[in-house]
């Protein structure tokens, strides 16, 4: 019942801004929470001011003297009032604490049922968040005022989503499903990035782990059903011939955890020419049929007419929905799949990226340069 009247108390109040010790309190659940914390936090902060308190003051009440050298005389062996008290507030606060704990803990557990729902793939290293109307995006969007459930899986290794302003956190597992509940009764008022609450990935889960840090953005439900639709199909509105510079960009950054356009390997290798090693960028090497596979085959040997590949876009297609069908020699198969993620349009639009990949910039940005076709088509 406290807590319930506590956290009415405060959302009516408006949003509880950041303090030294704690992120700024924007779900429902954020104050009951940080009222356990802060609750425990002062009976430690109590208990040890009162035990060094009583520490110094029997040390120097029981201390040997130079005219005592046997020590002041005993202490009293049996109080029957002290020892109910020490007995008996202890445990009045640990039983709060875990009345408090427990219903902390099923409000977290017990998932609304009219909550709205968001799927959440985990992926080394980003997120996906897919909407009921089959939008999608890289950070998350969520309408003010409704509880919002997100089921969670993994393509790969453990992660761990934690939003700290709503003090809600779940791990990730692969070949499961979790849960996650929440309810943001305040709007960001936009997705520009300083409005958004920072979402993080909790457990390591390898090297590019800090690039799942990612944005929450609550938006007012009319804005929010706007977005939504528009989301959904905003490939949709875009000209086919311009795919590949107003959508490839957009989803370059998929990739770029693993990809650069710079030369830089990553994890994957760069679609920008790799000068190191005299190569050229990622089209260029795809259309030389050179690049040598691991096992000892070369592009020559999978791409050609009557071959497993009839030409090098569909080697450069399959290889975004089947990464480990073929890997390209130095790199392990630590691309996951984007099969059902990215549909046909999206798919083009990333395969017309990398053959024109000289008219972007590092940052994935297009250049403007004029849109010729490259060379070999």
């Amino acid at each position: 019942m406290f807590p319930a009247i506590l956290t009415s108390l405060l959302a009516s109040a408006g949003p509880r801004p950041a303090t030294v010790w704690m992120p700024p309190q924007a779900s429902t659940v954020a104050a009951e929470v940080d009222f356990l914390f802060n609750f425990i936090n002062w009976i430690c902060y109590v208990f040890f001011v009162l035990i060094a308190v009583l520490l110094v003051y029997f040390v120097w009440k029981y201390r040997r003297s130079p005219e005592n050298h046997a020590g002041s005389a005993q202490g009293p062996t049996h109080n029957t009032a002290l020892e109910l008290t020490w007995t008996g507030i202890p445990l009045a606060l640990v039983i709060a604490i875990f009345y408090l704990g427990f219903r902390g803990y099923v409000d977290l557990a017990v998932i609304p049922r009219n909550a709205y729902e968001v799927e959440v793939t985990a992926k080394q290293w980003s997120w996906s968040f897919k909407y009921p109307n089959g939008a999608t995006s890289n950070d998350l969007y969520v309408p003010k005022g409704t509880p919002v459930k997100l089921v969670m899986r993994s393509d790969d290794v453990i992660h761990s989503l934690f939003i700290p302003d709503f003090r809600v956190k779940k791990d990730v597992v692969p070949g499961r499903y979790t849960y996650l509940w929440f309810e943001a009764p305040y709007a960001t008022g936009d997705a520009r990035p300083e409005h958004g609450h920072h979402l993080f990935c909790t457990e390591y889960c390898g090297t590019e782990h800090s690039n799942m840090n990612r944005r929450v953005y609550v938006l007012e439900q009319a804005q929010f059903d706007e977005w939504v639709d528009k989301q959904a199909r905003w490939i949709d509105e875009i000209d086919p011939d311009e795919l590949y510079f107003k959508a490839g960009p957009r989803l370059f950054v998929l990739c770029s955890q693993c990809h650069s356009i710079d030369g830089r390997d990553g994890n994957g290798p760069s679609w920008g020419p790799r000068a190191a090693a005299g190569l050229g960028n990622i089209w260029e090497r795809t259309r030389d049929l050179k690049t040598p596979l691991v096992g000892g085959r070369t592009l020559a040997d999978i791409i050609g007419p009557g071959k497993e590949y009839g030409t090098p876009e569909d080697y450069l297609r399959d290889s975004i929905v089947n990464p480990a069908r073929h890997l390209v020699a130095g790199y392990g198969n630590a691309m996951p799949t984007f099969r059902g993620q990215l549909n046909d349009k999206k798919l083009d639009a990333l395969v017309g990226m990398m053959k024109r990949i000289d008219e972007f910039n590092p940052d994935g940005s297009w250049k403007g340069a004029a849109r010729a076709a490259p060379a070999g088509e």
